[in-house]
């Protein structure tokens, strides 16, 4: 009866270690994780448009020579009444059409045309009395229309984010207008009014929403140089004045972008 039992219990046991089969290694409990999506390209032609907020370094200056050289007291008062600041702050609406390529990794290099109308434009005026002269009516203002942008950038892509430096060549109209009268007596009038060539530097950040829609914002420096125009006065006595303007430009300008 012993022997019965105890070959009853080993077959159960036998049984139950054959059902349960071998332990799992670990390695079947594993799942295989997704693989990281890959990073888009910056590869391509881009087109955009773009507002920003301009800010304008602009200094008038006032030259006299000639016969006034004769007057140093009226001379030295007028020139420092003359030299003054039209600085002012503006917007910009335009757009811009660009290309870049994407090597050796995340390296990004590529050329880009900005184009805007701008709005930014100050004037001042004002008396002062000259020795040895009447009260003489001073007055300078200065327009810019448009600003257009041609220059190279390059910078290094983390994914979908892409900072990068930018510098080249700027165009800008400035229409500077200046007038020194003495009433009823000597005036000189003048206006000049042309595109300068001048130089842009800056840097920025794009953030790329899908493959195809992107969002920038981005800082220049624009100097567009000196302008102006030399005028005799009115009875041909020999005062000459020279009025001149330089004008730089600091533009934040945020973009939307579509990528090709």
């Amino acid at each position: 009866m012993k022997n019965a039992a105890l070959t009853i219990t080993l077959l159960c046991a036998l049984g139950a270690f054959a059902y349960a089969g071998p332990e799992p290694s670990g390695k079947e409990m594993k799942q295989v994780a997704p693989l990281p999506t890959p990073c888009p390209t910056w590869t391509g032609f881009e087109v955009g448009g773009s507002g920003a907020y301009v800010y304008g370094n602009i200094d008038t200056h006032l030259d006299l020579s000639g016969t006034w050289e004769q007057f140093h007291d009226a001379e030295v008062q007028l020139q420092n009444f003359g030299n003054r600041s039209l600085s002012t702050s503006g917007g910009e609406i335009g757009g811009l059409i660009a290309y870049n390529y994407q090597f050796a990794g995340n390296w990004v290099i590529g050329a880009e045309f900005d184009g805007g109308y701008m709005f930014l434009r100050d004037s001042k005026a004002g008396s002062i009395f000259a020795d040895d002269f009447d009260e003489f009516n001073v007055r300078a203002s200065v327009k810019t229309h448009y600003l257009l942008t041609l220059g190279g950038k390059i910078g290094y892509a983390f994914c979908h984010w892409l900072p990068y430096v930018t510098g080249g060549v700027a165009w800008g109209d400035i229409d500077f207008q200046g007038r020194l009268v003495e009433p009823d007596e000597r005036t000189w009038v003048g206006s000049s009014d042309n595109t300068r060539t001048g130089w842009f530097v800056g840097g920025g950040l794009e953030y790329m929403l899908t493959n195809h829609w992107r969002l920038r914002t981005q800082y220049q420096y624009v100097d567009l140089g000196d302008t102006g125009f030399t005028r005799q006065d009115n009875f041909g006595e020999g005062f000459i004045t020279h009025r001149s303007v330089d004008v730089r430009e600091h533009v934040v300008q945020v973009a939307i972008i579509y990528g090709f």
